[in-house]
């Protein structure tokens, strides 16, 4: 018993210099392992304290001991705490109060310091020399700061107006987008540039607008092309002269679907051939149904473009067949396709008629 008393006094002793409260719990504790303070206790209390009851005790007073040591240590960190703050803001309040001292003092000589500097436009060195002091409680100095952001601010926008100008010379005359975005900034900078800021903004959308109409076109022509709407040419040589021939020919923009036996969907092929033995030709050719044309020769309408409708005679080929016609007078009709953006033929169809076929003649290629 004797040796627990002694460990808890140490604990008592070592806690009461930093709580007087943890030392006198630990205190407490020890008591109970006193034999003359337990033979007190039965004698005064006439109650018996076991060696069960001695641990409780202890094991109460050492959880109170923790408590309420932690609670004075946290309570003696708050307080350095507090006095550290205090001490730094009166720290703070000594500088502050150092700094606006020395610039009562010495503040004609700050300004002059600072106005030496905006002279030689070291804008960024009269700024952090002003900032040193901007919290000085100086108007003076506050009031040279602001203005020297507006001299700063300034410069800068006429730096920016000359490098502007200066890359006007390097953009093309017709890239009317970079003139606009150009103009745009000088605008922001010098109102007198607004009208030509709106001057080729509108030249901008009006070109983007063109070459987005001429992608479509450029799409549309090569989708015709595909589908042999647009002309395509050929080259091959005659068996008999070994001489080349040449061969342009485009399918109508329509279609036309004749009855049985002649049903199903097709369009005319409008074709300029030039042959080393025969000339140069221009026929008209289905791949089902009969153009009616006879012994005699027969006539097509033809209509270039928007000029008035021509009678042109044709006739079949040698073989006789039905679904080819020849246009006389090659050499004419060409001179028109060369001119003409639309050709239109219209022609007599056995039980079915006539019927007349568009051609986009543009870009004919043909000498």
């Amino acid at each position: 018993m004797w040796l627990l008393f002694a460990v808890f006094l140490i604990f008592a002793l070592g806690a009461i210099f930093t709580s007087f409260q943890s030392g006198l719990i630990m205190l407490l504790a020890a008591g109970m392992f006193v034999p003359k303070i337990n033979r007190l206790i039965k004698d005064k209390t006439n109650i018996t304290i076991t060696p069960g009851g001695r641990a409780v005790v202890a094991l109460v007073c050492f959880g109170l001991f923790f408590y309420t040591s932690n609670k004075a240590l946290d309570a003696d960190r708050a307080e350095r705490s507090a006095q550290q703050a205090l001490a730094s803001q009166k720290k703070v309040e000594q500088a502050l109060k150092e700094k606006r001292d020395y610039v009562s003092a010495n503040k004609d000589a700050i300004l002059a310091e600072m106005n030496v500097l905006t002279d030689k436009q070291d804008y960024a060195g009269a700024t952090a020399l002003g900032s040193k002091y901007s919290d000085a409680g100086s108007f003076e100095i506050d009031q040279a700061l602001s203005k020297i952001a507006g001299q700063k601010a300034e410069l800068e926008k006429q730096q920016k107006k000359s490098t502007l100008l200066a890359s006007i010379a390097s953009i093309q005359q017709g890239d009317y987008k970079s003139l606009a975005g150009t103009y745009a900034q000088l605008a922001a900078i010098d109102q007198t540039y607004e009208a030509n800021a709106d001057k080729f903004s509108r030249l901008a959308t009006q070109q983007t607008r063109e070459a987005e109409a001429r992608e479509r076109a450029a799409a549309e022509k090569a989708l015709r092309r595909s589908m042999g709407l647009t002309w395509n040419y050929s080259d091959g040589e005659d068996n008999m002269s070994g001489k080349p021939v040449r061969r342009a020919y485009v399918s109508s923009l329509n279609t036309v679907d004749f009855k049985f036996p002649y049903s199903g969907v097709q369009r005319a092929t409008l074709t300029i051939r030039k042959h080393p033995r025969w000339g140069t030709s221009v026929y008209v050719a289905i791949e089902k149904g009969q153009f009616v044309c006879g012994y005699d020769d027969c006539d097509v309408r033809v209509r270039f473009s928007k000029g008035n409708a021509l009678r042109m005679s044709a006739s079949e080929p040698d073989d006789h067949s039905s679904n080819l016609l020849f246009i006389s007078s090659a050499s004419s009709f060409v001179a028109q396709a060369r001119k003409s953006e639309k050709i239109y033929i219209e022609a007599d169809f056995y039980q079915e008629g006539s019927r007349v076929f568009e051609f986009d003649s543009s870009d004919l290629e043909w000498k």
